[in-house]
């Protein structure tokens, strides 16, 4: 049985309890979810070894670093407060300056699935780790000059990083991997997490939003990989943060205020929102089950909306754009729910439309990562690697 899981009569999904209930029980609360002694673990998935296969010869590509200004320019420039109107200049100047890092987190993250998915071998591994020790040297990410946009490029380059990174040192033999190396890696990984957490932190509650919770999910994932309980911590603070913003019918009023994207944004917010369940809950931290009121419908008010968007054009007022939402990445954070807590309502469809699922900032290939049996270890120790299958 998955961690907190409970069977239902003929449905194999999680039941979700309701906040008295779970008080009840005895359930730790968020703020007091700390560190095991022994360290922070990852999904399962994280840990697979993978099958290198024969012949063929690898060739890596290091991204050279990004060391320049990274005040960006934001691509709805000119936008009044709802930051909904695209400036199609604004953007084009935001993708030519951010070019490198974004190069950057896909070439870490498919190396990633290069090693552990198509069996590539320790050069892809080797690749991975290339880029970050290369990026870490040059103290990349790391300006002097640095405004609200690039905050945002940074978190989201760490998110990608940091998962890359948990996937080939957790699934890698110890003695493979060089130590002074990761140890340059893992430094560098603490000095932009907490520059994300210096933006982040203590920001006025009219200003938190989906870039919070993303933050979250880049420090969390960093806090596994370095084994950093006050990241960790903070992160876990910063989820409290986010449930307590939704609203009685289960939205979030920032994402709502966005207008005709209100969709595109409260699904943007569920990926980090369910990567960040999904880490917690693998330590531990049932959070799951004690927001599971509001934060199953905020889920499910995501799915419905994308499905069909009236309820929510009727809250806002506006008819929502849906170009570009109905993808195998955008759609990534509902792999992970369904395969730890069940399927919501019209989930399984999207999964069968869109998938396989990828995502570059919630850590690749999504399918790889969690859809394997057992879903995550019982014990403080990860189950051997032999033991663990996929489940297609």
């Amino acid at each position: 049985m998955r961690i907190g899981q409970t069977d239902m009569v003929g449905n194999a999904g999680r039941v979700l309890l309701s906040t008295a209930l779970v008080s009840s029980l005895g359930v730790a609360s968020v703020e007091a979810a700390q560190c095991y002694e022994d360290g922070l673990r990852a999904p399962i998935g994280y840990y697979q070894i993978p099958e290198a296969r024969d012949g063929g010869s690898y060739d890596c590509k290091v991204i050279e670093p990004y060391q320049g200004s990274m005040s960006f320019t934001s691509k709805y420039e000119g936008s009044d407060s709802a930051r909904n109107e695209l400036n199609e200049d604004a953007y084009q100047a935001y993708l030519d300056a951010t070019k490198t890092i974004r190069g950057f987190e896909k070439t870490v993250i498919a190396g990633a699935d290069d090693y552990q998915v198509d069996g590539d071998g320790p050069a892809a591994r080797d690749c991975v780790l290339e880029n970050l020790d290369t990026w870490a040297q040059a103290d990349a990410l790391l300006p002097d000059e640095i405004n609200h946009v690039g905050q945002a490029v940074r978190k989201w380059a760490l998110a990608a990083a940091a998962n890359a990174y948990l996937r080939v040192k957790l699934s890698s033999d110890d003695s493979a991997l060089a130590t002074d190396r990761l140890n340059r890696i893992e430094a560098w990984f603490d000095e932009v997490a907490n520059g994300v957490r210096g933006y982040y932190t203590d920001r006025e509650p009219r200003k938190v939003n989906n870039h919070d919770y993303w933050a979250a999910w880049a420090v969390m994932a960093t806090s596994v990989a370095t084994e950093n309980c006050d990241h960790w911590n903070w992160s876990m603070s910063k989820f409290e943060e986010a449930m307590g913003q939704i609203s009685s019918d289960g939205y979030l009023p920032k994402e709502l205020s966005r207008q005709d994207r209100a969709l595109e944004y409260l699904n943007y917010a569920m990926q980090p929102l369910t990567a960040i369940a999904v880490f917690a809950e693998v330590n531990g931290v049932s959070v799951h089950e004690q927001y599971g009121n509001g934060f199953a419908t905020l889920a499910q008010n995501v799915v419905t909306g994308l499905d069909d968007s009236s309820a929510i054009e009727a809250i806002t007022g506006y008819p929502q754009i849906t170009d570009g939402l109905h993808t195998a990445w955008g759609l990534a954070w509902m792999r992970p729910w369904t395969e730890i807590w069940g399927d919501l309502p019209g989930m399984n469809a999207f999964m069968t439309a869109y998938g396989p699922v990828k995502n570059t900032r919630l850590g690749g290939d999504i399918e790889f990562l969690y859809r394997v049996d057992p879903r995550w270890p019982t014990g403080r120790d990860p189950f051997p690697p032999g033991e663990i299958r996929l489940d297609f």
